[in-house]
């Protein structure tokens, strides 16, 4: 199944909610995607024990806590296409955290675009329901009206250097 990074993470898991949930279902589902593309690679230079894997899953969640499991998915999915150029027949913790990386900035772009694609849209107007709620409260309130002066002061508070 292919996911799309925006998808990812428009609605994907994060990491740190997953491990607080099911630590271990979480670790044994990251050591798996790398576990899963390190044999697709078949590289050379490449962890060689499970230590190696744990370690590498440990420090990756640990510096990008933010991440979600699907985003995991995408990075893994991405390296066995090829996406991030050759390795050269190495594959090793140093080289998916430039990965990781790698994705993290494409993943700031997107998030801007996002933020600035909402920025850009008119608010939903007021529901009915919401404005005469607004109205009533504003009555309950008993607000003064604007009275502003020429000088941009409110004549209902006092000022001492008013001649008034």
């Amino acid at each position: 199944m292919t996911i799309k990074p925006s998808d990812a993470w428009s609605v994907g898991t994060n990491i740190r909610s997953a491990m607080r949930d099911d630590p271990k279902l979480t670790f044994a589902t990251l050591t798996a995607l790398v576990l899963d593309t390190v044999q697709y690679l078949e590289m050379n230079k490449t962890f060689r024990n499970e230590e190696d894997v744990i370690h590498a899953v440990k420090y990756l969640s640990e510096e990008f806590p933010a991440m979600k499991l699907e985003e995991w998915k995408v990075i893994m999915d991405r390296l066995k296409t090829g996406t991030y150029g050759k390795m050269y027949e190495r594959l090793k913790l140093p080289e998916l955290v430039e990965v990781f990386k790698l994705f993290e900035g494409e993943r700031a772009e997107m998030m801007e675009k996002n933020i600035q694609r909402h920025k850009d849209a008119p608010p939903p107007p007021l529901s009915e329901m919401s404005l005469s709620l607004l109205q009533k409260l504003a009555k309950d309130l008993d607000l003064p009206e604007d009275d502003t002066d020429r000088k941009g002061r409110w004549k209902h508070i006092e000022h001492p250097h008013t001649t008034e």
